[in-house]
C-alpha cells in the first residue's frame, strides 16, 4: 500500500487482513518518494496506520523503494526479499484492492481480492488528495495528517 493517504479503502483491507491472520504484514510502497503523487513520509503514513490501529501488534510494518519492476514475478520477489530481510514470517496469502493489485503476487501466492471499486466505492487516493481531506479519510489520520500541515 503507498497510504497517500490513508482512507477507507485501505481501511477494509486491513479489517479483512486481521480477521482473516494471526499476523498482517503491510509493505508501504514509494518510501523514497516526495512529489505531488507521494506527499506524506513512510514516518507519516506508518503513523497513519498506527493512529487507526494503536492496540494492533500483529500488524508488522515495513518499507518499500521502487524498483522500477519490469514484470510482476520481479516486484514480487523483490517484496518476498525484503519480508525475509526484516525477519518477517513469510506471507501465505495476498490481500489486494482490485484484481488489478492482485496480479502482481499471484504467480507467487495465493491471493484474496477486497475490491475497492464495488465494495470500497471506488474510493483513491488521487481522487482524495484532488478533492481535499473529506469522509473518505478515518478522523485518526485526519488528525495525523493535520499534525503535519
Amino acid at each position: 500500500m503507498r497510504l497517500q493517504p490513508l482512507h477507507f479503502g485501505h481501511k477494509l483491507l486491513i479489517d479483512s487482513m486481521l480477521s482473516a491472520a494471526d499476523t498482517v504484514l503491510i509493505g508501504i510502497g514509494s518510501v523514497e518518494s516526495r512529489d505531488e503523487r507521494n506527499p506524506y513520509s513512510y514516518e507519516i503514513r506508518e503513523k497513519m496506520v498506527r493512529s487507526l490501529y494503536p492496540d494492533q501488534a500483529r500488524l508488522k510494518l515495513f518499507g518499500l523503494r521502487d524498483i522500477g519492476a519490469k514484470t510482476h514475478a520481479q516486484w514480487a520477489e523483490y517484496v518476498l526479499s525484503v519480508i525475509a530481510e526484516n525477519g518477517l514470517p513469510k506471507p501465505t496469502i495476498y490481500f489486494a484492492g482490485s484484481a488489478g493489485d492482485a496480479a502482481w503476487f499471484e504467480s507467487v501466492l495465493p491471493t484474496m481480492v477486497i475490491d475497492r471499486e464495488t465494495v470500497g466505492e471506488g474510493i483513491n487516493a488521487s481522487a482524495i488528495r484532488e478533492g481535499g481531506l473529506n469522509f473518505q479519510v478515518p478522523p485518526q489520520v485526519r488528525m495525523v495528517i493535520g499534525e503535519v500541515l
